[in-house]
């Protein structure tokens, strides 16, 4: 007579807890692969995200606060804006915002604390307030160009990229109350004749004008040393400025010819 094996009672029961714990791990697993890779994508865009609103300011502005530059132990509420931009060099001023009463009411007031120079190529920070011929180097934070690139967020061009030569060619023009010059400028786009008069200050009061040719018609209330409005009529291939004064008017015109630009910059007196 054979003898029947007897298993212990509980043994069923620990098979099934066994069973029971390892679909529950199988199951798991894969989920949280893919929770993982959701969180992981969703970082992924956030920083990107982030990436897209940090702009050239910014980056002067992170790389002026990492220096060893002596003023920023001096003031509290210290800014900085960018001067001048270009391959080659990019001039920043750091100002400090300070409350001031001298006109019987509390305003707030800006007062330049330090010119500073930044050469793209070399990557190198110069203090230049005491003496731009004789500048002092700056120490900071490097690892700012390992997480945002210079070129792009600035609009930099390599310093050795071919441009194609730009002339301009003015002559003077007069009549009864009113007077101007009128420029032919060569290989330009209307953008580029604009930016030339912006930086160039080519027209009375051009720092009342934007920095940006507007893309289409707009309108500018001034109200500043004399200057009422500012209206820009843009048409194709020709743009039209009227700088209103409360004694006259400027008017401004940029003429695409080819692959020039005729500007004309004339004074009417009333």
């Amino acid at each position: 007579m054979r003898k029947t094996l007897k298993l212990p009672e509980n043994l069923g029961r620990y098979l099934c807890v066994i069973l029971l714990v390892g679909c529950k791990k199988i199951r798991q697993e894969p989920q949280q692969q893919i929770l993982a890779k959701i969180d992981t994508a969703v970082q992924q865009n956030a920083a990107i995200k982030t990436d897209e609103k940090y702009s050239c300011e910014d980056l002067l502005k992170e790389l002026v606060f990492s220096s060893n530059l002596e003023v920023l132990k001096k003031f509290r509420d210290i800014a900085v804006r960018s001067e001048n931009i270009s391959a080659e060099k990019m001039t920043i001023e750091v100002y400090a915002k300070e409350t001031s009463d001298r006109t019987g009411e509390l305003r707030t007031v800006e007062n330049t604390v330090a010119w500073l120079d930044f050469i793209p190529e070399s990557k190198k920070l110069y203090d230049i307030t005491a003496d731009p011929e004789s500048p002092v180097e700056l120490n900071y934070d490097k690892t700012i160009f390992t997480r945002h690139s210079l070129s792009e967020l600035c609009g930099l061009k390599a310093a050795g990229s071919p441009q194609r030569k730009t002339d301009i060619s003015c002559k003077e023009i007069a009549g009864e109350m009113t007077s101007g010059q009128e420029c032919i400028i060569s290989s330009a786009t209307l953008e580029k004749a604009y930016k030339d008069l912006i930086d160039k200050g080519a027209v009375k009061d051009s720092k009342y004008l934007p920095k940006e040719l507007p893309a289409k018609n707009t309108s500018m209330e001034i109200n500043q040393n004399g200057l009422m409005n500012i209206d820009f009529k843009v048409t194709g291939n020709k743009v039209s400025i009227e700088m209103l004064y409360a004694g006259g008017m400027t008017d401004i015109t940029f003429e695409k010819q080819g692959n020039n630009v005729k500007r004309t910059v004339m004074y009417n007196a009333d």
